[in-house]
């Protein structure tokens, strides 16, 4: 891939690190999301989409909590996008190269995080002082160590390595393949898997099993259909919680 394009698909990941950090987590990190955006700049947007749908599903249960670091889902959905498109093969080699990239630039982040305490330090002592000033430098300065641990793998990886992992990819022996496959066709059960386990109340399942049975049983509802039915449950809900509290301050 050209050096342009290598610089771009960085500048992206990047900036949907920073997103998160300036403007509030509005999800823009989510494979859905970034897998439809790479594969609308590299002129495939459908298989972007498809690998949205099949990369989130397998990332669902990934989520940020404290100070834990999980797959990095932002350079696995770029560089599984990026190498299915270019190379024209299929979902099993993309999910190859963006679940080891994931995990491998985790460790990018825990750098960036490990050098950004330095930093802290720093900011603390503009904060001794009263200098509002360095204190905002100091902000950006850490944001932009971890703008170049999500730029700097995804360039590497695209303008580097893109070819060499085609061609391992190419010559791996079809039963391996098979084995693979079979393992991607469970990753998305353990994705939701781990989100039930982070989100599990048993006051929510009976809802999470109707869904299902909707879905199952009902071939004229679908799953938009049926996430329509639980964002108006979701609403009744907030505002049955909102008139017992008014309810309750009265008395």
């Amino acid at each position: 891939m050209s050096i342009g394009m290598s610089l771009i698909l960085a500048v992206i990941a990047g900036m949907l690190y920073l997103t998160r950090r300036l403007c509030g987590d509005m999800m823009l990190e989510r494979p859905i999301v970034v897998c439809p955006l790479i594969g609308l700049i590299l002129g495939d947007y459908q298989t972007g989409l498809a690998l949205g749908a099949t990369f989130e599903l397998i990332f669902m249960g990934a989520q940020t909590i404290g100070g834990s670091v999980p797959t990095n889902m932002v350079v696995a959905s770029v560089l599984g996008t990026a190498f299915t498109i270019t190379t024209g093969q299929g979902t099993e080699q993309a999910l190859l190269v963006a679940i080891p990239a994931g995990v491998v630039s985790s460790t990018f982040e825990i750098f960036a995080k490990t050098v950004v305490s330095v930093v802290l330090a720093r900011a603390d002592k503009y904060a001794d002082n009263g200098n509002s000033k360095g204190i905002s430098f100091m902000f950006f300065v850490g944001n932009f160590i971890h703008f170049l641990a999500y730029s700097v793998p995804v360039f590497v990886a695209i303008y580097f390595g893109m070819d060499a992992v085609a061609g391992l990819t190419g010559s791996i022996p079809e039963n391996i393949m098979n084995g693979i496959t079979a393992v991607g066709n469970v990753l998305p059960a353990i994705g939701f898997a781990m989100l039930l386990n982070s989100l599990g109340d048993k006051k929510l399942f009976p809802f999470f099993f109707a869904g299902f049975l909707i879905v199952a049983y009902l071939p004229a509802v679908n799953v938009i259909g049926v996430a329509a039915i639980g964002a108006i449950i979701g609403l009744l809900y907030v505002f049955n919680d909102k008139d017992e509290e008014k309810s309750d301050s009265v008395f």
